[in-house]
């Protein structure tokens, strides 16, 4: 595996940081200036980083009960109950995951709620309020809307027994949950559709969103959510933008721009040549060598009859890149899902460089149907990391 692709998956994985930043000794834990003691605490680990961050708690502590949920496939081993659940779709199995966390805060006896939390979660665990086989496919509408994941959330959320910090009103103790964040600004109501964080968004606002696709038909089965949890302490452990300054400790040159990346994720390749071509030409924004960081999480538009092949956000940025770059220079563009799953691909991303020599006309036919890695893997620059167990957003750096 190429080095710096390494690196970027050492500084995203959750046990690492956690290692680093958590202290429990006996029964009292510490995260910086903030500590609490506990006799019998219950583990709760949901999203794609679940696994890792169970792992580093049931190494140090012994829970009275521990629910993991993981994606499909994930194939861990833990001691304890580890249900694997499906994403970006709501299934029986993230109502199932849902509901035996439900059970655990009911039945159980305990004085304290470790929750983990990470991207993921809001489809993996699950319990509507309709009637399961309607929220499937009013979630599939709203995946494949063009809406942005926060409005998507928002909907969710009110229509949900679990998301919006209704969760946390079923624990019986005080809350703590640390967080790996996968939402560009880590709005902590974002960030799997926040189960144990006040919400601001309101029943209101989940109609609003409903009726611009046409869905106004749910809108009378939506709950207000709670908009102040005293019993839950909220922390971030983990964001894109910790990655990006750690890498710009061992990159040459660096200039970390933004961790909040959002818009198209071509636009976004184009306007990474623009900065490149400047450079060159003129010395302008950089001159010499430079290492250009940046995070976030860009989006391809699907849009009604346009054909996918297997392609994802990040061999689009790079497609993009390489129809607008023009090669005065050496560079190495490298753009990976921290996750390990771009798209609909098995692939983390790609690295690029001046040496790949695509034709325009098969780079526009690649993105107009979005078929970026039917393209890229016949030169063998695509990234396969498989699952990482972690979920901190997209790493893109331009190296010149």
């Amino acid at each position: 595996m190429d080095e710096i692709v390494r690196k970027i998956l050492e500084f995203s994985d959750p046990y690492l940081v956690l290692k680093e930043k958590v202290k429990i000794e006996g029964n009292k834990l510490t995260y910086g200036n903030f500590s609490v003691t506990f006799e019998r605490p219950l583990l709760i680990s949901v999203g794609k980083a679940s696994y890792k961050m169970a792992k580093f708690f049931l190494e140090r502590v012994k829970p009275v009960r521990s629910v993991v949920v993981t994606p499909k496939g994930s194939n861990v081993v833990l001691d304890a109950e580890v249900i694997e659940s499906t994403h970006p779709n709501v299934s029986e199995l993230s109502v199932r995951s849902a509901r035996e966390i439900k059970e655990a805060l009911a039945k159980e006896n305990y004085d304290l709620v470790l929750f983990l939390l990470s991207g993921g979660a809001s489809a993996l665990m699950e319990d509507p309020i309709i009637p399961l086989e309607e929220f499937y496919e009013l979630n599939r509408t709203l995946v494949s809307s063009g809406l942005s994941i926060n409005e998507i959330n928002v909907v969710r959320k009110h229509l949900s027994t679990v998301k919006g910090g209704n969760l946390a009103l079923l624990s019986k103790a005080p809350v703590v949950t640390f967080i790996v964040s996968d939402v560009p600004g880590n709005d902590l109501s974002s960030i799997g559709s926040g189960p144990t964080a006040p919400d601001p968004s309101t029943v209101e606002d989940a109609r609003e969103i409903l009726s611009r696709i046409g869905l106004e038909k749910y809108s009378p089965f939506l709950k207000e959510t709670p908009k102040n949890l005293e019993n839950v302490r909220n922390f971030v452990i983990l964001d894109n933008m910790q990655v990006l300054k750690r890498l710009s400790q061992i990159l040459p040159n660096p200039f970390i721009l933004t961790s909040e990346i959002r818009g198209e994720a071509s636009s976004f390749g184009e306007n990474l040549a623009s900065i490149y071509n400047s450079s060159m030409e003129y010395s302008i924004p950089f001159s010499g060598r430079f290492s250009l960081i940046v995070g976030g999480e860009p989006e391809v538009t699907i849009r009604k009859g346009e054909r996918v092949g297997k392609g994802g956000r990040n061999g689009e940025v790079a497609l993009s890149f390489l129809k607008w770059v023009r090669k005065r220079g050496r560079f190495k563009l490298y753009a990976i899902a921290t996750d390990g799953i771009d798209g609909n691909s098995e692939y983390a991303g790609c690295v690029i460089d001046e040496g790949l020599d695509l034709g325009y006309r098969e780079i526009n036919e690649a993105l107009a149907n979005h078929s970026s890695y039917e393209l890229l893997e016949k030169y063998g620059v695509t990234v396969k990391t498989g699952l990482t167990y972690t979920n901190v957003n997209n790493v893109y750096l331009l190296i010149s």
